[in-house]
């Protein structure tokens, strides 16, 4: 995530660089001033040079009284560490409901010309926790970089791919001046509402992205940037990376900054669905194969749900609740909770593509594992795996210890196809039986 100042209050809005924010990573943002001119921010020899527009001054802006010079450019890295979480009582007006409020809110604003790809809901426009920083030493930080929720997620628009990243923040602080090189209008609504819009570019390593912003500061304190470009960023080759077509006009991103739904005193509406999680590994899968389609996802839930059945076991949603894994478009996965007395837990399902059938283990190779001897060969070629684990942590003196208990199957076709499932739970409660779960892997039909 990026958002930021160079310099206290002016900079909100700078030129912005996106990155994600994993849930439990290492996270560095930073700041690229683009108010300074034509110039490059690494210009040495074998550094790749960053360029932004020229920046006229003294200049008149539209609905700005007064216009300040264009700053130098300022470059600096922060740091995220360890899970980010919902539940943070420095900032009592979010929460993981408001989240998906707000996220909602965006999905219903967004014109019916312009379409979602399959992603994963982080990937979705799924509003994220509010980081927790491993703070620099940087004056001001906290009121220029504490306290933001972000979302991103690809667009496309007549076939042509782009993207939205969204801020939001409880900044309770005065609006920023209006900065040469930093909009190109500001607007003052009659209840004080005020909003910066800007249409601009920037080339890092000759690469050019178009960019298009709005900025929306509210007098209930809240400050929203949305920012549409045409760069789609799960494209890794720079030919086809930019579309050449912003796929959100001004007025578009207005209408999104100004849903009453993404500020901060807005209640959240009565019945909104938790977010949802997100599952897989974070990295991707590893398999070349082609990207999944909607249509394939609904063929393996219909799957899933037909062979779930008439289960004596209790979820809290249906099986066939397949998803796109996290920053993969070839994987799939679901963590489903187990409501069932006496099997609270959690369900864990995942198909993914490009494995191997595991070899016939020798027990007398010094790599031999006796968990893999006792794997299961199956008539069609398949291998199915069983193995249990149990972990058990410490405590405070004077309390108990918690255990918690897995099984775990896994299902490797000769196609490279494998299933994995999963029953997970705390102590009292027990996982699923084995044959359940072996039961759910071998169903047929479960390939990509």
């Amino acid at each position: 995530m990026r958002d930021g100042a160079d310099r206290r209050k002016d900079h909100w809005t700078t030129g912005l660089v996106v990155v994600s924010i994993m849930a439990c990573g290492v996270i560095v943002a930073g700041l690229l001033d683009s108010g300074s001119g034509t110039a490059t921010v690494e210009d040495a020899p074998g550094f790749p040079s960053y360029i932004t527009p020229t920046v006229e001054y003294p200049v008149d802006i539209p609905g700005c009284d007064a216009v300040e010079p264009p700053s130098a450019g300022e470059t600096f890295g922060i740091s995220i560490f360890g899970e980010q979480s919902y539940d943070n009582p420095r900032f009592p007006w979010f929460s993981a409901l408001k989240a998906s409020a707000m996220t909602a809110a965006v999905l219903d604003a967004l014109p019916e010309a312009v379409a979602i790809p399959l992603v994963s809901p982080t990937e979705s426009l799924l509003f994220e926790p509010i980081p927790v920083y491993d703070q620099p030493e940087t004056p001001d930080f906290e009121d220029d970089f504490g306290g933001v929720t972000s979302a991103r997620g690809p667009l496309l628009r007549d076939s042509a791919p782009g993207s939205l990243w969204l801020s939001v923040s409880n900044a309770n602080r005065p609006i920023p001046p209006c900065v040469a090189g930093e909009l190109d209008r500001r607007t003052t609504l009659p209840d004080g509402t005020v909003l910066d819009a800007d249409d601009t570019w920037t080339e890092y390593d000759g690469n050019r992205t178009l960019s298009r912003s709005v900025a929306g500061y509210f007098p209930d304190g809240t400050w929203i940037h949305a920012n549409a470009t045409d760069e789609n960023f799960a494209e890794s080759d720079p030919g086809t990376k930019y579309s050449g077509q912003i796929p959100l006009s001004t007025e578009e991103l207005t209408a999104i900054v100004l849903r009453p739904e993404l500020r901060v005193s807005t209640p959240v509406p009565a019945g909104t669905p938790p977010p949802p999680t997100s599952c897989g590994s974070g990295i991707g899968s590893e398999n070349d194969g082609p990207a999944l389609t909607r249509e394939d996802l609904d063929r393996l839930n219909s799957v899933l749900d037909a062979a779930w059945g008439e289960q004596s076991v209790a979820l809290s949603k249906p099986l066939g609740s397949l998803q796109l894994a996290e920053y993969s478009d070839n994987s799939v996965c679901e963590d489903i909770e187990v409501v069932t007395p006496g099997s609270e837990g959690t369900l864990g399902f995942a198909i993914e593509g490009g494995y191997t059938i595991p070899a016939e283990p020798d027990k007398y190779d010094p790599s031999y594992d006796p968990q893999a001897a006792k794997a299961t060969r199956l008539p069609d070629g398949s291998v199915l795996e069983r193995r249990d684990g149990y972990t058990s942590t410490g405590s405070e003196p004077g309390t108990p210890s918690v255990t918690e208990a897995g099984r775990y199957v896994t299902l490797t076709r000769p196609s490279g196809t494998q299933v994995s499932v999963s029953s997970t739970t705390t102590a009292p409660a027990t996982p699923l039986p084995f044959e359940l779960l072996e039961s759910l892997a071998t169903t047929p039909g479960l390939e990509l």
